[in-house]
């Protein structure tokens, strides 16, 4: 009965069959193979020469993993959290962040919409619904709709006027301020969140879900040059070359801002109220530093252990066959 229910246990557990199946593969594959080799050059030879051509292929299989970043991966890239700012940017820890001006030295995104007067800009971000386009929709229903709307113009973000009209913000100087450089949200999506599970991971600051904040702004400074403006295929040339080749990685931060919303009620049966900020409240940054990881480091530790197994093993092979070519020479002069 015990041996049917650890048989029984085997079959179910995922993990003991996969690694049953991969021991099962290596005995009757390699295994074979080395019992091929063995019957005619002998159980030392045969092993020598099996684990040989084992770990020559383990060198040939690891410098694709390493060429490639594939295979058994080192930790992956990802943004660290070093420092969390509640408030002016002036008393954060990193000297970096302190030179990254306060949201409120800024014009807001809405603001900086009204005097550019951008037409791309003003049709996305500065405009209301009109009677003409809905002419199906009720007074009340078409003041309700231009409420939402002008909140939603009033609320927009720096970071999301950037995705709309770069020029715009790159225009009011928002791509170097002090060295920081204004990330679009179609940019700044690993880091935000990233940016959220750390808050939310820090439950003194009062945050329990993401219905108590908004994303706000999100900035970066460092890591490696990036292209110019336009560029051409000469730049675009010039540029691989010089990243490729460049040995160290300049050190890259990133900010993300957000804010605590008003708490507005929900009405059973209708959306979510749009979120907005509580002027009252600080502004939260969380500054972050790229930890570029280790992606090609396992792999090219495994293609340097399995090049001195399989060079020590074929010095083996060799020294063994001097070793018999002597004794042969021997042999034969002693019986001429």
């Amino acid at each position: 009965m015990g041996m049917i229910t650890t048989i029984a246990g085997i079959a179910w557990d995922p993990n003991v069959s996969g690694l049953l199946a991969v021991l099962t593969g290596v005995v009757v594959l390699m295994g074979s193979v080395w019992y091929l080799v063995s019957t005619n050059s002998g159980v030392r030879v045969g092993t020598l020469l099996a684990f040989a051509a084992f770990f020559g292929w383990m060198f040939i299989m690891s410098t694709t993993w390493w060429m490639y970043g594939k295979g058994w991966q080192g930790d992956s890239p990802s943004w660290q959290t070093i420092d969390i700012n509640v408030g002016d940017l002036g008393a954060s820890g990193l000297m970096k962040a302190r030179e990254l001006p306060n949201p409120d030295e800024l014009n807001t995104g809405y603001e900086l919409v009204i005097l550019s007067g951008n037409a791309r800009a003003m049709a996305e971000f500065g405009t209301l619904p009109t009677a003409a386009d809905n002419p199906d929709v009720s007074a009340d229903a078409l003041a309700a709709l231009q409420a939402d709307r002008q909140l939603r113009n009033e609320t927009v973000t720096r970071s999301e006027l950037a995705s709309v009209s770069p020029d715009i913000t790159e225009a009011a100087g928002w791509h170097d301020l002090n060295g920081w450089r204004l990330l679009p949200t179609t940019e700044s999506g690993d880091a935000q969140a990233r940016a959220v599970a750390d808050i939310l991971s820090h439950p003194d600051l009062g945050f329990v879900s993401t219905a108590d904040f908004k994303l706000l702004d999100a900035y970066s400074t460092g890591g490696k040059p990036r292209l110019t403006e336009n560029p051409n295929r000469i730049d675009r040339i010039t540029h691989w070359i010089a990243n490729s080749a460049r040995i160290t990685h300049p050190t890259r931060y990133t900010v993300v801002q957000l804010q605590r919303v008003l708490d507005q009620p929900t009405i059973a049966g209708e959306a979510p109220p749009r979120p907005v900020v509580d002027e009252a409240e600080p502004v939260v940054s969380i500054i972050m530093v790229r930890d570029l990881g280790s992606v090609r480091l396992r792999p090219a530790l495994v293609m340097i252990g399995s090049l001195l197994i399989f060079l020590a093993l074929c010095y083996w092979l060799h020294v063994r066959d001097k070793e018999h070519m002597a004794r042969r020479r021997e042999f034969e002069n002693a019986k001429a």
